[in-house]
């Protein structure tokens, strides 16, 4: 009798452990579903992304087509505030804020009134006023003249991906300054970043120096 009430209380306690691991069982399986359908719907939407990106990349190497409209100068009282991109806006270096284009993108902003350009890169959103086509920082606006008009008519080129790497795969970044034996370039730089940086280290002592667009076999 003993064994049977043993042997009992055994099959019991196994079907109690049964059904206390089914819900367990059950909760993981759909636990493991659900992540796995975010993992698919992430993968998808990175496809999507490479593919819009590689959509994107091509249209512009192959569109010649140069966007114009007016330019304005960022206000002074945003300095230091933070961007769109998450970096704070320094208006003392070469960047700019555009309604659609990606971060990191660099474009050529030529004024129509001079004819002087200036290369800057996309680090916030805007401007939010019809018409206008780019906010230009101070350093940017100074150097084809905008800063004493705050508005000017400009055309827009873009000339790198996101990455702040030049369209064309022949061409790089140079400093060029002038020094005592003529025009001197620095350089060449894949990445904007690297360019910029080495252009505001001189530019205290050539403050006309500037970045430029150049064959990379210079």
């Amino acid at each position: 009798m003993k064994a049977f009430r043993w042997l009992s209380m055994l099959a019991a306690l196994l079907a109690c452990t049964a059904l206390l691991a089914a819900p367990v069982d059950a909760d993981a399986r759909k636990h493991d579903s659900k992540r796995q359908t975010q993992t698919r719907k992430h993968s998808e939407k990175k496809k999507q992304a490479d593919a819009d990106r590689a959509l994107w990349l091509e249209r512009t190497r192959n569109n010649s087509e140069i966007m114009s409209g007016k330019a304005s100068l960022y206000s002074k009282d945003l300095h230091n505030s933070t961007t769109a991109s998450g970096y704070r806006y320094d208006m003392y270096t070469f960047t700019a804020a555009h309604r659609t284009l990606p971060m990191g993108t660099v474009v050529r902003v030529t004024d129509h009134s001079n004819g002087k350009s200036v290369m800057v890169c996309v680090t916030d959103r805007g401007p939010f006023v019809r018409g206008r086509i780019i906010d230009l920082s101070y350093a940017a606006a100074r150097q084809i003249n905008l800063n004493g008009r705050g508005v000017g008519n400009v055309d827009l080129e873009v000339i790198s991906d996101e990455n702040g790497t030049p369209l064309n795969a022949d061409q790089a970044y140079y400093v060029r300054y002038a020094s005592g034996t003529g025009r001197q370039s620095i350089g060449p730089f894949r990445a904007f970043a690297d360019a910029a940086t080495m252009h505001e280290a001189m530019r205290q002592a050539h403050p006309e120096a500037e970045v430029v667009l150049g064959s990379a076999r210079e």
